[in-house]
């Protein structure tokens, strides 16, 4: 069981940001350290505050244009946004995504759901994590690479392993959906451990239905009796063993919107976290039709660079905005997962999270997510969409850190093969142990 669940990696211009300027000390120092943490206290997590006050973290500020951050989703998308005002609703029972003309889940639809969200709807909470989902699917698929490393504070590096991720949205995506929905899921992820060698092999396959009260179907390819098995969907919300990361932390938070209730506690501004030095979209290459590339720059950490300073898990070259957030609150329905309660600051523009906080079934903090984007954009503006970049995990109780994503290249895919996200093809690839093409 502990090979199954650790494929589950497989799992503001000028100064002014929001609307509101930066302390002066931000033109001059343009970071946030030791020395001035506790001007921006109240802009950060606790647990990310202490870090920094201790000299583990420094975080590089970048003012950033809003209307030029706006532009990292494309015009169709922000069009459709608007368009959707009034149409879509939440079912009171599950929280569920409503077509307000049917009352029924919606089959397709594009954009944000909830365009314009108030601070006092009580139903904010889920329709922000609604937009949350939403904004990620206009990716439509993708693939790449990452390295999951536990990481001491001092740069002791405990376990590693290689992952590869793929998949696939059916709902909410910029490409024409299909008339019927594959099975009626709303997406499909495929991931498998490359290496070191006594994981390789290890792969998970996720459905996710387009309903309201269907639960996730989770197969693992288990290399000890080379089979593959159904295992439970909760899995996502353990922490993979020997690391500080989980199924759910990509993107902060992904998984599907009605396995928690979620509450909206407040607004705020943040300064967060953005995946790269680069706070807005870069241009996407076209390899073939349906498939888009870009690449990055490594993200070095700590204990990866010579002399640097800091708690060993910090990535470096990550550049850090101030941004207005929601908070939101979220309470898993499933006891078996593992947290008892999430918080999530979330983009209030764009509905991108930059951190997470766990808290455990006690209400005491044990773990802090920073979570980083990425854009890419094509040449005529056509096609955006995010990619988690950054998924970096630290256990506050026992000082460990697992920096995760900081791929190099991303490709988003539309054209997966018709098996590729199935138990067959798991099986197979997993037998083969070796880096699959989407296009096999």
């Amino acid at each position: 069981m502990r090979r199954a669940r650790l494929g589950w990696a497989l799992l503001a211009a000028v100064l002014c940001v929001g609307g509101t300027r930066l302390p002066a000390t931000a033109a001059a120092a343009a970071r946030v350290d030791r020395t001035n943490a506790d001007e921006y206290r109240a802009l950060l997590p606790e647990p990310v505050y202490e870090r920094v006050k201790a000299g583990q973290y420094v975080l590089p500020l970048v003012a950033v244009d809003p209307e030029r951050f706006r532009a990292n989703y494309s015009e169709r998308f922000w069009t459709a946004s608007r368009a959707n005002a009034g149409k879509f609703g939440i079912d009171p029972a599950t929280g569920g995504l409503t077509d307000v003309a049917t009352g029924q889940i919606p089959q397709r639809f594009f954009g944000l759901p909830f365009p314009d969200v108030a601070a006092a709807d009580p139903l904010a909470g889920v329709k922000i994590i609604h937009n949350y989902r939403a904004r990620r699917m206009q990716m439509d698929g993708d693939f790449h690479t990452f390295d999951l490393s536990d990481v001491t504070v001092t740069g002791e590096v405990l376990r590693a392993v290689k992952i590869i991720l793929s998949q696939r949205y059916y709902v909410g995506t910029t490409a024409p959906p299909p008339a019927v929905l594959p099975d009626n899921t709303e997406s499909r992820q495929l991931a498998a451990a490359l290496s070191p060698k006594d994981l390789e092999g290890v792969g998970v396959l996720t459905w996710r239905f387009n309903d309201w009260t269907t639960w996730d179907q989770v197969w693992a390819f288990l290399p000890t009796i080379r089979r593959t098995r159904r295992v439970r969907s909760s899995t996502r919300g353990d922490r993979i063993p020997g690391f500080e990361v989980q199924g759910d932390d990509a993107d902060c938070y992904d998984n599907k919107t009605t396995y928690f209730t979620w509450k909206l506690t407040g607004e705020a501004e943040v300064i967060g976290p953005i995946g790269s030095e680069n706070p807005y979209a870069q241009e996407l290459r076209d390899e073939a039709p349906g498939r888009r590339v870009m690449d990055f720059p490594y993200n070095n950490a700590v204990y990866e660079t010579p002399g640097a300073q800091g708690a060993g898990w910090f990535p470096l070259k990550n550049a850090y905005v101030r941004r207005p957030v929601w908070i939101v609150e979220g309470v898993p329905k499933d006891p078996y997962y593992e947290a008892g309660k999430i918080v999530l600051y979330v983009d209030r523009d764009l509905f991108h999270g930059y951190y997470k906080l766990s808290f455990n079934k006690a209400g005491e903090l044990y773990r802090t997510n920073l979570c980083g984007q990425a854009w890419g954009r094509s040449k005529d503006g056509s096609f955006a969409a995010p990619t988690a970049l950054l998924m970096l995990g630290i256990n506050e109780k026992e000082n460990r850190g697992t920096p995760a994503g900081r791929f190099t290249r991303e490709t988003f895919e539309s054209n997966f093969a018709a098996g590729w996200f199935t138990s067959q093809h798991l099986s197979d690839m997993s037998a083969d142990a070796a880096t699959p093409s989407s296009r096999k």
